[in-house]
């Protein structure tokens, strides 16, 4: 294994691939947007948060689909995907775009997810519903399987980051019951769930594989509808009701969590591979 990539270095590679997937979003015409904290580096910092080192997008559903089979179908694309279509023992309800010229040592990834390296994430967002009920319902009729499946992905039980101690027992349950759950028909079963529903049809949809579960369910139009904002001096597309999105999730978002939450929450080391200096794209 070759030296370590530093946080600077780790940022780099990561900005690199989101100008990738950039330029073919625009090219093919795909709707891409920074999402999560990404798109809060964004609003409030013009680029990564400080404490923080990573970077999501997220794609409508119609989008993902057909932006995942650009990648998988063309050999000139600079970067490499992780998702179901590509690696069957891969059940994250995201996808990875990675840098394949560095290697990721993840404390609590399965053995399988150690082929990615330096990522960005790709959440999709997929249609719910026509009213705010229906659309709740929607999300909630997975909801613990999506927990099952989170767990089914650790390699052994690990302290969350972000998550009240109290959580802890409720996270080892799951841990438990998932080392008995088969992984693909688990992930196929949901997908199937979300994939019926027509994205562009309906009038509220969310990322149902993102972290802030119910607040991520917004009418659809707010992740239809992109404009472009500054990050680390590039411009990416973002959804011009970036307010209302971070709102919905981050509460009043312009004010700066206290210090002892400004913290990272990725447990992994990153290294280039032996006799790769630098990233792929420098």
């Amino acid at each position: 294994m070759n030296n370590e990539i530093n946080l600077e270095q780790l940022k780099k590679i990561e900005l690199d691939l989101v100008k990738s997937v950039h330029e073919i979003c625009v090219r093919e015409n795909f709707r891409y947007s920074l999402g999560g904290g990404t798109l809060l580096g964004a609003v409030r910092h013009k680029g990564f948060i400080p404490w923080d080192d990573d970077i999501d997008i997220m794609m409508p559903r119609p989008d993902y689909n057909a932006f995942i089979d650009y990648c998988i179908t063309h050999d000139d694309v600079p970067f490499s995907v992780q998702c179901y279509k590509t690696d069957k023992e891969y059940v994250d309800l995201s996808a990875k775009i990675y840098n394949p010229n560095t290697v990721l040592e993840e404390e609590c990834a399965t053995d399988k997810e150690q082929k990615t390296g330096v990522f960005i994430d790709v959440f999709v967002i997929d249609g719910l519903g026509d009213t705010y009920k229906r659309a709740k319902k929607a999300f909630r009729a997975t909801s613990f399987k999506r927990e099952l499946l989170v767990a089914a992905q650790w390699k052994k039980f690990f302290r969350s980051k972000t998550r009240a101690w109290y959580y802890e027992p409720i996270r080892f349950l799951f841990y438990i019951m998932s080392r008995f759950v088969n992984k693909s028909k688990l992930f196929e079963a949901i997908q199937k769930k979300y994939e019926r529903i027509n994205f562009n049809a309906v009038n509220y949809a969310a990322a149902v594989g993102g972290s802030y579960r119910e607040k991520e369910i917004l009418p659809q139009k707010v992740f239809s509808n992109l404009t472009e904002l500054q990050f680390e001096g590039y411009g990416f597309k973002a959804i011009e009701a970036y307010d209302e999105y971070l709102s919905s999730i981050y509460g009043d978002y312009m004010r700066l969590p206290p210090e002892e939450k400004r913290v990272s929450h990725h447990l992994f080391k990153a290294y280039y591979k032996d006799g790769v200096e630098g990233g792929a794209n420098e």
